[in-house]
């Protein structure tokens, strides 16, 4: 039969850490910049209930600059 090799375990790398990097993508405005602008959307809406989901994520997207 063959000989099967065995692995020698990992070791870390000694040196410099890693330098962290910056997450990318959208930054969340706070949550509560979010809660009141969805409130004005309802509110713009005649109060009209059954679109909280839309929004909350309009609210997001109007905050964030998307729009």
């Amino acid at each position: 039969m063959a000989e099967i090799q065995k692995r020698k375990p990992a070791t870390k790398r000694q040196g410099k850490p890693k330098e962290s990097r910056p997450v990318r993508g959208p930054v969340a405005p706070p949550e509560e910049q979010v809660r009141r602008r969805a409130y004005e959307l309802y509110l713009e809406r005649g109060e009209e209930p059954g679109h909280e989901l839309e929004d909350w994520t309009r609210a997001e997207r109007e905050l964030r600059g998307d729009e």
